[in-house]
C-alpha cells in the first residue's frame, strides 16, 4: 500500500531539519566539532532543530530572498550573521570565514540552495560581487575537503543547474526585476531533499508524483510512499502533520528606497502601460 500526502514550502524545510539533525555526521559534528550554518530559509530550520531554540525574528537570518514579487535581499544592518556551532553551542565570531578556515575533518559546513537538478547538482545564486558565503567559502571547503550538506526542497528542482550557470552572471543581466545575480554550481555535496528526509527518519521510499498549489500550498510538492504496515504509515503521518502545523515564513526584502541598484519593479519599464 502507498500513502499520499502534500508539504507546503515551511513543512518541507521543518521535515527536512529534523532528518539533518539526525545524520551520524552531523550528530558526531555536533558534540565534537564545529557545524557552520549559512543564512537562508532552510538553514534557519537546520538551526532551530539542532541548537533546539525558536528564533524570534528569523528574517534576520536571511540575505537573499525571494518574496513580494521579487528575487532581492533583506537589509543589510539588521541582519545577524550566520551561525557557527562548537561542540553543541552556538558561539560569537567576529568573521565567520576564519571560523571555516578553523574547521578539521568532520566538521560540517550546511548552507541551502536555490535550485537542484536531477543529477544531485545544486545551483547558488550570487548576488554579491564577491560570491557572497558560498563564493568565499568554497575554495577553503575543497582545499580542505569539508563536507557540505545542502538541506533543498523539491519545489526549487529545475532541469539543469548546468545550464542556468551557462546563462547567469550579474554582468550578463540588464532589465530585470529584483537583483542582479551570478550562478555557481555545487557538485558533491550532501543533499537531503523531502526524499532523503523520509528514508532517514522513517526507513520507507518516497516518490515525489506531483507539485503547485494555491491556498498556501503554493509551492507545494506531492509525495507518495510504500509502507508495509500500518504502524508505518500512521508513524509518517505523524510526522508530516506536524510539519504542516508549520506557519510559512514572512520575509520582508529591503526597502527599494535603500536601493542603490534600483530594478525595473520600482522604476518602472517601456513595456508598462
Amino acid at each position: 500500500m502507498i500513502t499520499t500526502f502534500a508539504l507546503h514550502p515551511a513543512a518541507s524545510k521543518h521535515l527536512i531539519a529534523k532528518a539533518v539533525k539526525v545524520l551520524p555526521e552531523v550528530e558526531n559534528a555536533f558534540r565534537r566539532g564545529k557545524i557552520f550554518i549559512g543564512a537562508g530559509t532552510g538553514n534557519i530550520a537546520v538551526a532551530q532543530e539542532l541548537l533546539n531554540i525558536r528564533l524570534d525574528k528569523p528574517g534576520a537570518y536571511v540575505a537573499g530572498v525571494t518574496t513580494q514579487q521579487c528575487a532581492c535581499s533583506t537589509a543589510v544592518n539588521e541582519r545577524r550573521g550566520p551561525f557557527c556551532i562548537e561542540r553543541g553551542r552556538l558561539i560569537k565570531t567576529d568573521n565567520w570565514l576564519d571560523f571555516i578556515r578553523s574547521m578539521a575533518p568532520g566538521d560540517i559546513f550546511i548552507k541551502g540552495a536555490n535550485a537542484l537538478d536531477p543529477e544531485g547538482n545544486v545551483g547558488i545564486l550570487m548576488a554579491d560581487p564577491t560570491g557572497g558565503t558560498i563564493g568565499n567559502a568554497m575554495g577553503i571547503l575543497k582545499a580542505q575537503g569539508i563536507q557540505m550538506i545542502t538541506p533543498v526542497g523539491r519545489e526549487k528542482l529545475i532541469p539543469s543547474c548546468r545550464e542556468a550557470e551557462k546563462l547567469m552572471g550579474r554582468y550578463h543581466i540588464g532589465h530585470r526585476f529584483g537583483l542582479k545575480t551570478g550562478y555557481m554550481i555545487v557538485p558533491n555535496s550532501t543533499v537531503i531533499t523531502e526524499i532523503e528526509s523520509i528514508k532517514i527518519l522513517t526507513g520507507l521510499d518516497a516518490v515525489q508524483v506531483a507539485g503547485g498549489g494555491v491556498g498556501g500550498m503554493e509551492g507545494a510538492v506531492m509525495l507518495a510512499v510504500e509502507y508495509e504496515n500500518e504502524e508505518q504509515s500512521l508513524y509518517l503521518l505523524g510526522l508530516v502533520k506536524e510539519a504542516l502545523r508549520q506557519p510559512q515564513l514572512k520575509i520582508q526584502h529591503k526597502k527599494c528606497s535603500e536601493c542603490t541598484d534600483p530594478c525595473d519593479f520600482i522604476s518602472g519599464f517601456k513595456g508598462e502601460e
